[in-house]
């Protein structure tokens, strides 16, 4: 049976003969207040004792009064083992409190919001990581440990190719490149490796050289022009390309 204590409302599982067929004075294991609990309910009540009726007696003379009371050898009447006696004082049952298992799904779906919530940025700080570095310089060093080619070369640089022209020089075709290299962010940049490439029709690349840079660091807002110089250049050549390269 379960017992609800009228002071703090506490609950406790007790087995259904803990109270006895007449009721028992219990305390309650959290708060120390003490009530008398009802039997449970159905409760076998102590079975009534048939009477018994004694034969009519006989007319005998009255004996003499004796000096000594009469002992009454005769049997108690039954008792109820979970009843206290008179002559004992009543036994107060400590209750142990039932404890309520605790919801748990609050804070499991908390923690997963939380990890989904931390999945989304980690993916869009790898996304837009370009951005991120070029705005907040001190984020680049972070994305270099984790990957050596998070970040393309020449980070914050913007790079253009300001005229190309084929000449002949001393019988042998020349293609003359200048271009111009600018830091389009507010903190210093370093100037990477530049090589030039050539590409056919069908975009199959011809020839690749090194192109020198007259610079390697460029402060914000700045910028520097550059000349490089082909000899021989593929005649089947359609496009140029001036790109940022790490050596090696």
């Amino acid at each position: 049976m379960i017992l609800a204590c009228p002071n703090c409302s506490a609950r406790f599982l007790v087995p259904d003969d803990a109270v006895g067929t007449r009721g028992r004075a219990v305390r309650c294991g959290r708060c120390g207040h003490v009530w008398h609990a009802p039997p449970a309910p159905g409760a076998a009540r102590p079975a009534a004792q048939p009477e018994v009726r004694e034969p009519p007696a006989t007319a005998e003379p009255a004996a003499p009064p004796s000096r000594r009371p009469v002992e009454d050898d005769s049997d108690p009447p039954p008792h109820d083992p979970h009843e206290p006696r008179e002559d004992e004082p009543a036994v107060r049952v400590q209750l142990p409190v039932l404890h309520r298992e605790r919801r748990r799904w609050p804070a499991r779906i908390a923690w997963v919001s939380v990890a989904a919530i931390a999945v989304v940025l980690a993916a869009a700080a790898w996304h837009y990581r370009v951005e991120v570095a070029t705005n907040w310089p001190d984020a680049e060093p972070l994305y270099k440990a984790i990957d050596a080619d998070a970040l393309p070369p020449g980070l914050g640089l913007r790079l253009t190719i300001e005229e190309s022209v084929n000449t002949v020089r001393d019988g042998r075709r020349v293609l003359s490149i200048t271009g111009r290299i600018e830091n389009v962010t507010a903190h210093g940049r370093r100037v990477p490796g530049l090589r030039g490439i050539l590409f056919d029709e069908n975009e199959h690349e011809l020839q690749r050289w090194t192109v020198a840079f007259p610079a390697t660091d460029l402060a914000p807002d700045r910028k520097a022009e550059f000349k490089t110089e082909l000899l021989d250049p593929s005649e089947d050549a359609v496009r140029i390309s001036i790109v940022f390269d790490e050596p090696g």
